[in-house]
């Protein structure tokens, strides 16, 4: 090495050990951050519940991923809720974060096939409130929800 280049790299060294703060702090992360869509956050989970048609129901929705979905992002991809939904596929759930409206839904399918949706328009603080409907059959129901986070 010539003797400039020598000098070069020493005037860096100074330089290099500033970033070594830097460094550390960017290691003691625990590994990517999880990926998040408005109040969802994958590896949650959520507890929807409230009254309609005369008695209360009450569901768990994971958030295992975050896809894009018709101009929202959900639990569960477009394709798999069509084919839940057609099959009225009993126990599943979805969760879904609409970014332009700032809205978020909780769909599941009970156990004989009827399907529920709990609307949440306001999300300013835990637990969230909002409209349940419940379809069965041709026949609608409405009532009231509450969504809570039971696994952060």
């Amino acid at each position: 090495m010539t003797k400039p280049g020598l000098l070069f790299s020493l005037a860096l060294l100074p330089l290099l050990a500033s970033c070594a703060p830097l460094t550390s702090m960017l290691a003691s992360q625990d590994g990517p951050v999880p990926r998040s869509a408005g109040p969802l956050t994958v590896g949650q989970t959520w507890t929807v519940s409230g009254p309609v048609s005369g008695r209360t129901v009450t569901t768990t929705i994971n958030v295992r991923d975050l896809v894009e979905v018709a101009g929202s992002t959900a639990s569960v991809g477009g394709r798999d809720q069509a084919d839940a939904f057609a099959r009225a596929q009993a126990g599943f759930g979805v969760a879904t974060y609409n970014n332009d409206r700032r809205t978020l839904n909780f769909e599941w399918i009970g156990e004989q096939g009827e399907r529920y949706v709990c609307a949440i328009d306001t999300l300013l603080s835990l637990p969230y409130a909002g409209r349940l409907t419940l379809r069965q059959g041709g026949n609608t129901a409405t009532g009231s929800c509450q969504a809570t986070l039971s696994q952060p």
